[in-house]
């Protein structure tokens, strides 16, 4: 064994010797020392597939890189329900600045912290590891007497749940899916949003700097953000909006802007928290205009202080004496820029619609999550991204966004990068299950929610319809980022509550649903040795 090997072997033994002695504490920290950046998933699908191999289970691969793993009903069980667990294998990589980590090799160094597991300095992949780590332990329960247990572990879930999109549809073979990617211990998922990013273009008219007009950099920063789903509850302010805000009460006073330069937002499904732009004013208006922008952004920030935890906002101002930094020294015209501030206000931001049926959470909202000004083309262009957990409510938003871009004579697209919503179903057998089974470990009823985000449980239910399904999880916090944290005396609870569920519903007999049998793509029997 190597040096390096030797280190790392004693860093895990280590972190063992700090998490309570469970298999799927094990599992997961073997997971850790597995890389499985998004598209390289090909190492920790070698060893889940030996797992399942190890265990006497039947290992699949569908054409994407999907894998199942598949137990046989126990003796006696063969009727009873056939039940999936859920979970994806790959992982945001993230790191701090002067990490060295590299996530094509090394594995994730775990610290135990105030009850918290974490990694030093990168994502712990926590999300989802934990629910893989747990999805697996069930296999080392020789005594849980089931129906068929099939281990479902996707691929490529943080980049578009391009794994589940595209699952063979043979590959799986339940009528019960409990996906284990939730990040809230003692709750239940039992729905999530779809979406689409749709884009408002229009080609604006250029026009060239004149004497006496001065160019002012307009630069905002230092705003929450957050997640254009999970977070858009916490009603954070979006910087484009608050630009736009900014330039209309310019013009409200008397003053009119020209734009000369615009970039907002820095991905679809980021709240934006900064803004980077350049207007044009006429000279004996800059000083008057300083003094509003100044003014009302304070204003604005006021507005929202007790929405982003006291957060002091930054604004710049600052002329810039050599005119525009394009060198054709060119800015929207007057009408152009006024067109383009009142789409950017017209377009709804926020929650639309809180949920009905008993159900915690937003149904549907939408964010303006990127501006962009083309300097050189005069193209200005507004990237908006919708959710909803009503696929109605997906087309009403998709046409009001046609209204309004019709309103400022702008071009609206196609949704662009649609997925499907997962509507909660009061009925669903495994969500009655699932309730009755934390009653009787816990002696308290699980919340219930419907997560304003994308799950693949959206997808899976598209690709099969007659699938009940719920998601559950231990407490994760952060994410996807350096900061991500998993809550140790979370796990084995949320454990226990998965195993109860399985064995409870596998105590019953229930109707056996069709599953679609039309796809036209393969599967791979694994013995294991898998394709990359």
């Amino acid at each position: 064994m190597s040096e390096s090997a030797q280190k790392n072997q004693k860093l895990k033994e280590g972190l063992l010797a700090q998490l309570p002695d469970h298999s799927v504490f094990k599992n997961f920290v073997d997971i850790m020392q597995i890389p499985r950046a998004t598209f390289k998933e090909w190492n920790v699908r070698q060893w889940a597939a030996s797992f399942g191999v190890s265990h006497g289970c039947s290992v699949e691969q569908d054409s994407v890189g999907n894998l199942r793993i598949r137990r046989k009903a126990s003796p006696g069980y063969e009727n009873r329900a056939k039940i999936s667990i859920q979970a994806h294998m790959d992982m945001v990589c993230e790191k701090d600045p002067g990490i060295l980590t590299n996530f094509d090799n090394d594995p994730i160094h775990g610290v135990v912290e105030d009850g918290w597991l974490k990694a030093k300095g990168t994502t712990l992949g926590a999300d989802n590891g934990i629910g893989v780590a747990a999805a697996l332990a069930l296999l080392q329960e020789p005594e849980l007497r089931t129906g068929q247990l099939e281990i479902l572990l996707t691929v490529m879930e943080e980049n578009d749940m391009i794994g589940a999109t595209n699952i063979d549809e043979n590959l799986l073979d339940s009528e019960i899916l409990i996906n284990v990617d939730s990040e809230s211990a003692h709750e239940i998922c039992a729905g999530s949003a779809g979406g689409f990013v749709k884009n408002i273009e229009r080609q604006g008219r250029l026009e060239k700097l004149r004497k006496k007009e001065a160019v002012l950099s307009l630069d905002i920063g230092n705003l929450a953000g957050g997640h254009t789903g999970v977070d858009i509850h916490e009603g954070h302010a979006n910087a484009i909006v608050v630009w736009g805000r900014l330039l209309n009460e310019l013009e409200r006073i008397g003053i009119s802007p020209k734009v000369a330069s615009l970039n907002g937002g820095s991905a679809h499904n980021a709240i934006p928290r900064t803004v980077t732009s350049q207007i044009i004013l006429p000279e004996h208006q800059l000083t008057q205009a300083k003094e509003t922008l100044h003014r009302y952004f304070a204003e604005i920030n006021k507005e929202y202080l007790n929405f982003e935890d006291k957060r002091s906002w930054e604004l710049s101002l600052s002329q810039k004496s050599n005119g525009l930094k394009s060198p054709s020294r060119y800015g929207l015209s007057l009408r152009e820029s006024s067109t383009l501030v009142s789409l950017i206000l017209q377009i709804p931001d926020g929650i639309d619609r809180m949920n009905a049926q008993g159900m915690e959470g937003v149904e549907s909202s939408m964010t303006l999550s990127r501006a962009k000004l083309n300097t050189a083309s005069g193209l200005y262009s507004l990237e908006i991204f919708a959710r909803s957990s009503e696929q109605s409510r997906l087309r009403h938003m998709d046409s009001k966004l046609d209204v309004i871009a019709k309103s400022g004579a702008a071009t609206a697209s196609e949704p662009q990068r649609p997925f499907p919503s997962w509507a909660p179903k009061p009925d669903s057998k495994v969500l009655k299950q699932a309730l009755d089974s934390h009653r009787k470990l816990f002696g308290k009823k699980p919340k219930i929610f419907s997560v304003h985000a994308g799950l693949e449980t959206g997808i899976l239910a598209q690709k099969y319809p007659n699938l009940d399904t719920i998601s559950i999880g231990p407490t994760i916090v952060g994410a996807h980022t350096t900061n991500e944290a998993l809550k140790i005396d979370t796990v084995i609870p949320f454990y226990a509550w998965l195993k109860a569920i399985v064995h409870d519903m596998s105590s019953k007999s229930y109707p056996t649903a069709k599953l679609p049998t039309t796809s036209t793509k393969t599967t791979q029997a694994l013995t294991p040795s898998l394709s990359q």
